[in-house]
């Protein structure tokens, strides 16, 4: 059971904390992760099926300037993220759970452009076969791998960009 994500070991993915999380935990964490994926790509890919809908020639005029202008926001509110542990609440947060938190964010931010561009040019753009939602399946797969991938690697750069994650208890 040391191997999970891409036979990367418990101290790649967890550092020091490696025996805390039995492999039951790091799986729920992963599909955890791929669920809040999920929530979050469903509505971009309604916000550009309706504007390929609403195009005349079945282009989005000027996708990359919409990306643009929804990536901004979405970039000034990861910027803005500064996890603080406060020992005075009801249910303090841990270490893990906080990470993960931000795991789910720098995902988000990093992959965004790239699923926004592979949903317009991969499933709405062609109109040849196969269709439609067997496209967008198949790049839901393609993401589901790349996001398991990341999140490894993610979980090792998150204490290093956010260093107030070390005063969160490692329980």
């Amino acid at each position: 059971m040391a191997y999970f994500l891409l036979l990367s070991s418990y101290s790649l993915f967890w550092g020091e904390q490696a025996n805390v999380y039995p492999l039951s935990k790091l799986i729920q964490i992963a599909v955890r992760f791929l669920l809040a994926g999920g929530a979050f790509a469903l509505p971009w890919l309604g916000v550009w099926w309706m504007l390929y809908g609403l195009a005349d020639n079945g282009r989005i005029r000027c996708f990359f300037l919409h990306l643009f202008f929804a990536y901004v926001p979405l970039l000034v509110i990861f910027l803005q993220l500064d996890p603080v542990y406060y020992p005075d609440t009801m249910i303090p947060s841990s270490a893990g759970e906080m990470t993960f938190f931000v795991c789910m964010a720098m995902a988000a931010v990093l992959l965004y452009p790239f699923y926004s561009i592979g949903v317009y040019y991969f499933v709405l753009r062609p109109a040849a076969p196969p269709r439609k939602i067997y496209r967008f399946i198949l790049l839901c797969c393609l993401f589901v791998l790349i996001s398991l991938a990341l999140l490894p690697l993610l979980w090792r750069m998150a204490p290093h960009f956010y260093p107030g994650l070390a005063d969160f208890p490692s329980r």
